[in-house]
C-alpha cells in the first residue's frame, strides 16, 4: 500500500474535498480517471454519515465505505505519549497498522487518543492527528520533521488566520507543558477538530492547566467544524 485517505463524510459532503482529491490525484498519477471512479464510488453511499476508507496500491485503487457517527468534540488523551516507531512517517498508509493497534490499545486503557514522542520526549503530533495549541492570540503548530502533512490542520489555520489570529511554528515539537497548560486541539480528516478537556494520568483524569485565557479573537473547535462543514464540498 502506497498512500491511505480517510475522511468523514456526511449526505454525500466532505470538508475540504479538493484538496483530498488534488491528494489523490497526485498519489494516484498513474491512473488518470482515479478521481473520477473514486467519486462514483462515494455518490454510491447514499445519505448518511460514513467513513470511507481509500487505499492507493501500485495499481489498485479500492474504496470501502464505513458506516458512521459523528465524532465528539471533546476528548480525553493519554498523557504519557508513545515512542514513534513509524517507518516512513511523512507518509500517510504504511504505518496505518502500527498506528490502529496503539490506538485501540489507548482506547481500552480509556482514552480517546495518544501522542507521538521523538527520542528526546517532544511531542511530535497526535497518532492520526495534527496538534496545535492556543495562546495569546497565536496558533502554535507543530513543524518537526515526523510531522506528516495535514490537510484538516491546513484549512484550520487558514480559518484562524482570517480571524486575525497568528501563527507559530515549533520545528522542535512541542513540550507535554506546552500542550496540558493551553487549550489544545487535535485536528484530522476522520474526527475533525477535538478539544483536549482532559489528560488521562495514572488512572485519573485531570482537566488542562489555566484553561480561562483570553481568545483574543481566535474562534472556538465547535466554529471551525461548522465553517468546515458549511464549506464542505459534494461529492
Amino acid at each position: 500500500m502506497l498512500y491511505t485517505l480517510t475522511f468523514m463524510m456526511r449526505d454525500g459532503h466532505v470538508p475540504n474535498l479538493d484538496d483530498h482529491l488534488d491528494r489523490l490525484r497526485t498519489e494516484a498519477a498513474y491512473n488518470p480517471f482515479a478521481v473520477d471512479q473514486v467519486r462514483t464510488q462515494l455518490r454510491e453511499a447514499g445519505p448518511g454519515v460514513f467513513r470511507p476508507h481509500i487505499q492507493v496500491g501500485r495499481t489498485t485503487i479500492t474504496v470501502d465505505l464505513h458506516p458512521a457517527i459523528m465524532p465528539r468534540e471533546e476528548v480525553t488523551v493519554d498523557a504519557e505519549g508513545i515512542p514513534d516507531q513509524r517507518r516512513h512517517p511523512t507518509r500517510k498508509g504504511p504505518d496505518y497498522g502500527w498506528q490502529m493497534r496503539h490506538l485501540h490499545m489507548l482506547r481500552n486503557s480509556g482514552s480517546d487518543a495518544g501522542l507521538l514522542l521523538d527520542d528526546r520526549g517532544m511531542v511530535i503530533s497526535g497518532i492520526f492527528s495534527a496538534l496545535l495549541f492556543l495562546r495569546d492570540g497565536a496558533a502554535h503548530v507543530s513543524s518537526h520533521p515526523r510531522t506528516a502533512e495535514s490537510i484538516t490542520l491546513n484549512a484550520a489555520l487558514e480559518l484562524l488566520t482570517e480571524a486575525g489570529v497568528s501563527v507559530v511554528e515549533h520545528p522542535e515539537g512541542f513540550t507535554m507543558p506546552q500542550l496540558r497548560g493551553n487549550e489544545t486541539w487535535l485536528l484530522s480528516s476522520v474526527e475533525g477538530v477535538r478539544q483536549i478537556t482532559g489528560w488521562l494520568e495514572y488512572g485519573s483524569v485531570l482537566p488542562p492547566r489555566e484553561m480561562n485565557r483570553p481568545r483574543m479573537g481566535a474562534p472556538t473547535h465547535r466554529e471551525i467544524n461548522e465553517l468546515m462543514w458549511e464549506r464542505a464540498g459534494e461529492v
